[in-house]
């Protein structure tokens, strides 16, 4: 999926939520950046070091592109919506919107580690935690 596409997906489900875009990619970048520290480090691959917006994003220019390409494949990709959805659920103070969308979320997530610990072998001294 694309951040633009993620971003759009999101104001879809969140219509007039007033968040501007800047803060939708800060957002993609963070959740690029932990899902890369939780789960793609522990893992020996190099198929995610050209992907996701925590390092497609241009900090001299302050840009990530529309069309960047965020770091979970599909299946896991739905992550993205209802990550930034929580966000905006967060940020508006509704935190029954908040648990349900981080619930979908998480539940992405732990499909996405379950996939990386299948399909690649863990880096040496890493222990992957069930």
């Amino acid at each position: 999926m694309t951040a633009g596409k993620a971003i759009e997906i999101a104001d879809k489900l969140r219509q007039n939520n007033g968040f501007d875009r800047e803060l939708k990619i800060l957002w993609l970048r963070q959740a690029d950046a932990g899902l890369r520290k939780s789960v793609v480090e522990k893992s020996d691959t190099t198929d995610f070091d050209a992907v996701g917006a925590d390092v497609l994003y241009d900090r001299d220019i302050e840009l990530l592109r529309q069309d960047a390409e965020l770091m979970l494949p599909e299946p896991y990709d739905d992550y993205y919506p209802h990550y930034l959805c929580a966000q905006i659920d967060l940020a508006l103070g509704e935190t029954d919107r908040y648990a349900n969308e981080m619930q979908m979320a998480n539940t992405a997530q732990q499909e996405f580690a379950a996939w990386c610990r299948h399909r690649y072998l863990p880096k040496m001294d890493v222990r992957w935690r069930y």
